[in-house]
């Protein structure tokens, strides 16, 4: 604890909860709903772990008591209060959630959750594991919210029900017992008076607080807020929240007044559960991973961290050295160090860094390497697909972006249908050969991070020959009809090319013929390659105004391999 603030233990249990109750703004789905029994499990687990260290704290206060009574007796009579209070609380919390899962499981109206004796399941490890004591479900109604919402706030959201077993009197009991400890006053056998720290007292108004809140320009309660229409696994998850922030104050307390006989400090001052996802990203029917543990620090003896800014090779575990200034990072009011790394100009692919925490322990300064989990730098991705448009050309190379938001390129799969030929360029891109076919279908699977594949779908193309190239002869195109006499005499010959086609496509003339007519006359010459010929020369030197000049039978060279008759060209000589 800090400045009277919320502590981190505190703020992460309130965190995770928060992050699950966000998600039920979506359709929630069995995958969820199991992320929260994830969650009550690893909040029951931290609930033992307190359980036992207060035990531990009672039977050091037994011990005081032993061997200095008179100044242990005050101090011990208040922390009996605070346990028999805490225990009282936790006990109608635990029989409120089996009252709650009565009335979700039965959902036939009984008042109160009658017949919540046979959902009473005193071992936690029995809970943790989601079976009774006879091997059945401990929960097998998790998105019931019908019956929940009837029992705790009742049909108004505006006007909770303030009835016994509702939202509103566990909220009223809630305070009552932030109440009793922080007003806790110990007379010592001094005749000294010992109140509860203002840290401790600060820290229980922010934990035991339940504010109305603005949502959509009305008033929401807490009670609303939380228990009308939520699932049964999220009801289930945030009493257990409950549970824990009841255990948690009567740790602090417990702990303080051990402290106020003898002006101890504890080496941790803090409790965290954590939860750490070995990724943020998620393919739909891949499996959600994370690390759960629980971490305890000091928030008053914050250490000293530092970042080596160079990425680490995830292989070398030696202990960074020569640690300067410059990768000290910011401790914050929580006594946490504040990682950011910016990922401007990084490049792709996974990134992790190594870094150094120096301690100031019980025998002096400690040093431990601390490693960021790895995690991916890809670029933004935007998918806008035309879909009148997926079109591959045969004889040309059709670059292709292909990537999946979450999947690194080596552990894509990618494979094309059709008989058509599929390769990947050196910087990253894919290149599409078409063959014979008319249609093709290039099919993505990626590799998962337990070494398994996952078909991530397909797309289909067609497959269109070039379009055909635009003859041009002395500047003019087919859907030109004249031509000046002094630029027809400099024409050196037909060349052809693409319009309005973005590829870059390389044609070439191979033959075409000049018809001209003179005199009643025609006269046609023809050339076996894009140049016009001597015979063509001087028959264009003779052509007067008002005459005619027709290129026909051009034949084009497409890069296919096939050659192409194109539009032919009529101009007139002016």
């Amino acid at each position: 604890m800090a400045g009277g603030k919320e502590t981190p233990r505190q703020k992460m249990i309130g965190m995770m909860y928060l992050v699950l109750t966000a998600l039920l703004a979506l359709q929630v789905s069995k995958s969820i709903l199991d992320a929260f029994a994830l969650i009550d499990n690893s909040l029951l687990q931290t609930e033992a772990t307190l359980e036992a260290k207060n035990r531990a704290t009672m039977a050091e206060f037994e011990s005081k008591l032993a061997t200095n009574r008179d100044k242990t007796k005050p101090f011990y009579d208040a922390a009996n209060m605070v346990s028999t209070k805490a225990e009282e609380l936790t006990a109608y919390l635990e029989q409120l959630k089996a009252r709650t899962i009565t009335v979700a499981h039965k959902a036939n109206g009984l008042q109160y959750g009658e017949g919540f004796e046979e959902y009473m399941v005193d071992d936690k490890a029995v809970k943790q594991g989601q079976m009774d004591d006879e091997g059945n479900m401990y929960i097998s109604k998790p998105s019931e919210d019908q019956e929940i919402t009837a029992l705790l706030v009742g049909s108004n959201p505006q006007e909770p029900k303030d009835d016994q077993w509702t939202a509103s009197e566990l909220k009223s009991k809630l305070l009552a017992f932030k109440d009793e400890l922080t007003g806790i006053s110990v007379r010592e056998v001094t005749g000294n008076t010992w109140n509860m720290p203002e840290t401790i007292t600060k820290s229980l108004e922010n934990t035991f607080n339940y504010p109305e809140t603005e949502e959509q320009e009305r008033t929401v309660s807490w009670e609303t807020k939380n228990f009308y229409h939520s699932p049964l696994a999220a009801v289930l998850t945030m009493m257990t929240k409950l549970q824990v922030d009841v255990e948690n104050a009567k740790a602090d307390a417990l702990a303080a007044l051990l402290t106020g006989i003898e002006g101890k400090s504890y080496k941790f001052t803090t409790l965290k559960p954590l939860v750490v996802p070995q990724t943020n990203y998620v393919l739909r029917g891949d499996t959600f991973r994370a690390d759960v543990l629980l971490a305890a620090y000091d928030a008053t003896n914050p250490p000293d961290i530092y970042l080596n800014q160079e990425r680490w090779d995830m292989q070398d575990s030696s202990k960074l050295e020569n640690v300067s200034e410059d990768m000290l990072l910011e401790i914050g009011p929580n006594g946490l160090g504040q990682l950011k790394i910016a990922t401007n100009g990084m490049p792709l692919g996974d990134a992790s860094y190594k870094g150094l925490i120096r301690y100031q322990g019980p025998l002096g300064v400690e040093e431990f390497n601390v490693y960021v989990p790895p995690f991916k730098v890809a670029e933004p991705a935007l998918v806008v697909s035309p879909t009148k448009m997926n079109v591959f050309y045969r004889g040309l190379p059709n670059p292709v972006e292909i990537s999946v938001p979450g999947v690194a390129q080596e552990d894509l799969d990618v494979s094309i249908t059709g008989g058509h030929q599929l390769s990947k360029d050196s910087d990253g891109s894919w290149i599409v050969k078409p063959g014979n076919g008319n249609e093709a279908k290039i099919q993505v699977s990626a590799k998962m991070p337990d070494g398994s594949k996952q078909r991530i779908g397909e797309k289909e193309f067609r497959v269109k020959r070039i379009p055909d190239p635009v003859p041009v002869f002395a500047g003019k195109r087919p859907s030109d009809n004249v031509v000046k006499d002094t630029d027809l005499r400099i024409a050196a010959g037909v060349r052809a090319e693409m319009q309005n086609f973005d590829f870059e496509v390389e044609v070439s003339v191979t033959e075409f013929s000049m018809v001209f007519v003179r005199d009643g006359q025609v006269i046609e010459k023809t050339s076996n390659s894009n140049r016009v010929t001597n015979d063509m020369k001087a028959n264009m030197e003779k052509v007067r105004k008002g005459q005619k000049v027709y290129l026909e039978r051009i034949s084009v060279k497409m890069p296919d391999g096939t050659t192409r008759q194109v539009a032919n060209i009529s101009l007139k000589v002016v």
